[in-house]
């Protein structure tokens, strides 16, 4: 037996970043509950190839669609590709992003371009693309991060972004009220990342309150409650072990926690 039953759709969901890490996890989800996957890459084309070619393999309708949001606007473009090819977009799942290191003395404007078109600039004009063409039901669901609940210096670039984006969201869930809803996750220490390795992975992650990290499996459990709770909308939740509320967090949590 198939596990997703073409003829019973839910409608097409684009997840931006959808090759790998957290956005591979919300495709093979979708993708059990019913929907078509319009995976977004960049850099990651053969990834993106490779879990479309999997899910197909389940009977899913799957198609790749590569954008560089180093020019947010590239994002539009996007939007239109992927209607154009798998039928309207029903969710939209902004989890893309860059995440580079820079401070209040480093910052450069290349960095911060950078980081506002990849991580703001994108999710903005997708949304708006994503609402001209959406059916009523709708959902816009994005990626922010724990931080902006419990605010520190570091990663400066990074972290206005992601605040703008917070803000976005709020913004959103007004504006497009009744027909479409947005709502985001903001998670916290979830995956390795370059500026770790393994062993301080797993020192770091259950270093929180609840002394349980979030896993990729919780942001997909995230996901689907709030795509089945239909009442709900300008809603942000926080998957972090309690870390936004963590009175140790003067740093960030690659240099704040367990030293």
């Amino acid at each position: 037996m198939q596990e997703h039953d073409m003829a019973q759709s839910k409608g097409t969901a684009l997840i931006t970043g959808g090759a790998k890490r957290i956005g591979r996890a919300f495709c093979e989800a979708l993708a059990k509950d019913g929907y078509d996957i319009a995976i977004h890459c960049n850099r990651s084309r053969d990834e993106a190839e490779a879990l479309a070619q999997t899910l197909e393999g389940k009977g899913v309708k799957a198609g790749v669609f590569a954008a560089d949001f180093s020019d947010g606007a590239n994002a539009e473009t996007l939007m239109e590709e992927a209607a154009k090819a798998m039928g309207p977009v029903s969710l939209l799942v902004n989890s893309a992003s860059i995440f580079e290191d820079d401070s209040v003395e480093s910052v450069s404007a290349q960095s911060f371009r950078a980081h506002m078109e990849a991580n703001t600039l994108a999710p903005v004009l997708l949304s708006k693309a994503f609402a001209a063409q959406a059916p009523e039901g709708a959902m816009i669901f994005n990626l922010l991060d724990y931080k902006l609940f419990n605010i520190n210096a570091d990663f400066y670039s990074y972290t206005i972004s992601k605040a703008a984006l917070k803000a976005m969201t709020e913004m959103l869930a007004r504006a497009l009220a009744p027909r479409i809803r947005v709502n985001a996750v903001a998670p916290g220490l979830t995956l390795p990342s370059p500026y770790h390795d393994e062993a301080t992975f797993e020192r770091l992650h259950d270093d929180n309150p609840l002394q349980c990290g979030p896993t990729p499996e919780d942001l997909v459990r995230t996901l689907r409650w709030f795509l089945a709770t239909p009442s709900v909308s300008g809603q942000i939740v926080c998957v972090d072990g309690g870390q936004h509320f963590d009175p140790r967090l003067t740093r960030d949590v690659f240099g704040a926690l367990g030293s």
